[in-house]
């Protein structure tokens, strides 16, 4: 590499050649460089290089690249890697060779924005005040090797060094919470998920029943409260609801008795049309909620519930959107009712409708506080009912509340609910999934997906989520989880795998390692510890 740029860019090139090469050379790390600034480089540091990068092209072929003589460096990056410093890995007269992991990098989750500043704040300079430009950007050799490990640091039998909760303890996961799910049986080091808005916050569960996903969940839930962390809990099994209150001090439980806000409240008001996206999210509900209607049936209701805002006042030109008043819910069914002449696919719809309007759905209770402020763990007890369609309407309703008043609640710095869906292949027919796990990050709520039927959900859950945790399942469901999270040359030995696991036994996916981590489950945590 040192000959190749030699070859390129020394003064034994003719200057014209010099000149362009060293130019597309500027290009190059002007790209870097604009990326690192939006990656945590301080702006000073940003202004220091652009204005060196510059010079170099201004003085073309004779331009003098920073003189270099402590010898070449080499930096090797590994994903599985978590030391908080590099690991000298290789060293003789005139060649060093370091490894890092994500732990270093500026967008790491385990960072902060005020510690990568910190790390990246010296820029080294030359005798006469320039930026250096050279073969390693972070500093010099005598900078790096101030911060390295020693070059006889712990190995491991493959060679590699070792978890570096073995070396440097938890300090890079103290930053944020990390929820604990057992230790890998290999190393004996203890799986952990950071809880962060800086990464992927998202995790599924699959895994057949009696494998161990309730225990799992508990586990996840005790952790959470000892974090801070509040779960709202969608619960299809009285057994989570049980378990869940002998180990919290307190719940709320939310069950079917009306309810308590309006599916047609607006959130964003700046447009008179506003009324019209609520009327479509509506349709697409009710089409979750009664998957044999056709998309005729379903364009009913969304042109029902848009006469009912019309009724109102909404879409007329000289109307604002902000003082206007919602309809009344029940309004679009009494709509539908009033057709003079309904044809069979009306009366189809209205049977439907009034199966739940039986069980008093379309009648609003007194309006509660957002389940968002809530200080307690909730669990919205979904199998209180034994109508299917009921089920269906009640969480596609609470979890689309949710989801508005999420928007209000604003941006968040850190993660502060978990929103747990168990036997989430029962909801996987809400379109809405998909939508909140790409959107709710940022508002500071993860989402936890357990279920037993991976192959239910939308490819597009898959694309939105970084971290799987696989219990053993059946072999359609292993072959659709490992397409979706896993390389080709992998797949065949890890469907096998996931067919034959034992009893509490898991592997784990996350961003950042190719590989998945094996996982024996840990037994409860007890609330108020972690």
């Amino acid at each position: 590499m040192r000959q190749r740029w030699n070859d390129s860019y020394s003064h034994e090139v003719c200057s014209a050649f010099r000149a362009v090469r060293r130019a597309k050379l500027a290009r190059v790390l002007r790209f870097y460089a604009d990326k690192a600034r939006r990656h945590h480089l301080p702006k000073e540091r940003y202004d220091a290089l652009v204005a060196e990068l510059d010079r170099m092209i201004a003085k073309g072929g004779e331009y003098a690249l920073a003189p270099d003589e402590s010898g070449d460096r080499g930096w090797v990056f590994c994903p599985e890697y978590k030391g908080t410093r590099p690991l000298k890995i290789f060293a003789d007269q005139s060649i060093q060779v370091f490894m890092f992991g994500p732990s270093l990098l500026p967008d790491s989750a385990l960072g902060s924005p005020e510690q990568d500043a910190e790390r990246f704040a010296a820029a080294p300079q030359t005798a006469g005040g320039r930026t250096e430009i050279g073969p390693l950007a972070g500093g010099r050799t005598e900078d790096a090797q101030s911060q390295v490990e020693p070059l006889d640091a712990p190995q491991t039998a493959g060679g590699r060094a070792e978890d570096a909760e073995s070396q440097v303890g938890q300090t890079s996961m103290d930053a944020v919470p990390a929820i604990c799910f057992g230790t890998d049986p290999f190393t004996n080091t203890e799986v952990r998920w950071p809880l962060t808005v800086r990464g992927n916050p998202h995790l599924l569960i699959a895994g057949l029943p009696g494998m161990g996903k309730t225990t799992c969940l508990l586990n996840l839930c005790n952790q959470m409260m000892a974090a801070g962390i509040r779960p709202l809990v969608f619960s299809y099994h009285q057994d989570i609801d049980e378990r869940l209150g002998e180990s919290a001090n307190s719940l709320r439980f939310i069950e079917f008795d009306g309810l308590d806000f309006n599916p047609l409240k607006v959130v964003y008001r700046g447009s008179r049309r506003a009324h019209l996206d609520v009327a479509g999210a509506m349709r697409d509900i009710f089409a979750a909620i009664y998957p044999e209607l056709g998309d005729i049936q379903a364009e009913r209701i969304r042109g029902a519930i848009k006469e009912s805002f019309v009724e109102a006042g909404w879409g007329e030109a000289d109307a604002g959107a902000a003082d206007l008043q919602e309809p009344a819910f029940s309004r679009f069914v009494e709509i539908l009712r009033g057709e003079p002449k309904p044809d069979r696919g009306l009366r189809t719809l209205l049977a439907r409708l009034e199966e739940l309007e039986d069980y008093g759905f379309f009648t609003l209770r007194e309006s509660h506080r957002s389940l968002w402020e809530s200080e307690q763990p909730t669990v919205i007890r979904i199998h209180t009912t034994q109508n299917d369609n009921l089920q269906r309407a009640f969480a596609s309703l609470v979890f689309y509340g949710l989801y508005k008043d999420m928007f209000r609640r604003g941006i968040q710095e850190r993660i502060t609910h978990a929103l747990l869906f168990d036997e989430a292949h029962r909801a996987a027919r809400l379109k809405l999934i998909p939508t909140m796990a790409k959107e709710c990050r940022k508002y500071g709520i993860s989402l936890v997906l357990a279920s037993q039927e991976a192959k239910d959900f939308d490819g597009s859950v898959f694309s939105a989520i970084a971290n799987y945790l696989v219990l053993r399942l059946t072999e359609a469901d292993a072959k659709s989880l490992v397409r979706n999270v896993s390389s080709s040359q992998q797949e065949r030995g890890l469907i096998d795998k996931i067919k034959q696991m034992d009893r509490f036994k898991a592997l784990y996916f996350c961003e950042g390692k190719s590989r998945p981590s094996s996982v024996d489950l840990s037994s409860l945590y007890p609330a108020g510890t972690t």
